[in-house]
């Protein structure tokens, strides 16, 4: 069986074991810090030679043909901006052009509704109209047909009174 105690041991004694080497006498805290030491000078130094090829290659830029590149591209960004500067009046006149024919829309929609609104008026007073003229249509064909009912029952019962008055009938 292993011996977990001897182990803990073991483990908890290992920050104050110490180590020789060169006739010093380090401990485990100290050997990691003499390793982060030299690993930062050694990051350093990588840093600085990356650092120096850097500025060597930019040293040794011809700055000439850097030179001619930025003049074209100021030719090609004179020439960028003339042409959004046309965009831009196209665009100005394109919102105006939209603009008057919006209005214009407008107007033809106010007097559209303004004849529409006439219509349903004169449409009104004609189906009013109408209404009166048919009331009184019925009112005189009522009448009428009332009178023509009255003469009718008349004449029924003129007739029956002869025809029972009448001594051969029996």
């Amino acid at each position: 069986m292993v011996d977990t105690i001897k182990i803990a041991d073991d483990i908890d004694g290992l920050a104050d074991r110490q180590i020789k080497a060169g006739g010093m006498k380090l401990t485990m805290g100290s050997v990691m810090a003499i390793f982060a030491f030299l690993s930062t000078v050694v990051g350093g130094l990588y840093g600085g030679f990356v650092l120096y090829q850097k500025i060597e290659a930019v040293a040794g830029l011809d700055l000439d043909e850097y030179q001619q590149n930025m003049k074209v591209m100021d030719a090609k960004i004179v020439g960028i901006s003339e042409k959004v500067e046309e965009s831009v009046e196209y665009t100005r006149d394109i919102k105006n052009g939209l603009k008057d024919d919006i209005l214009r829309i407008e107007q033809q929609t106010d007097r559209i509704e303004d004849m529409v609104r006439k219509s349903e008026d004169k449409v009104r007073s004609m189906i009013d109209a109408a209404e009166v003229r048919f009331e009184n249509q019925r009112e005189r064909v009522r009448v009428s047909q009332s009178g023509s009912m009255k003469e009718l029952e008349d004449k029924l019962m003129d007739k029956l009174q002869r025809a029972l008055d009448n001594p051969l009938a029996d």
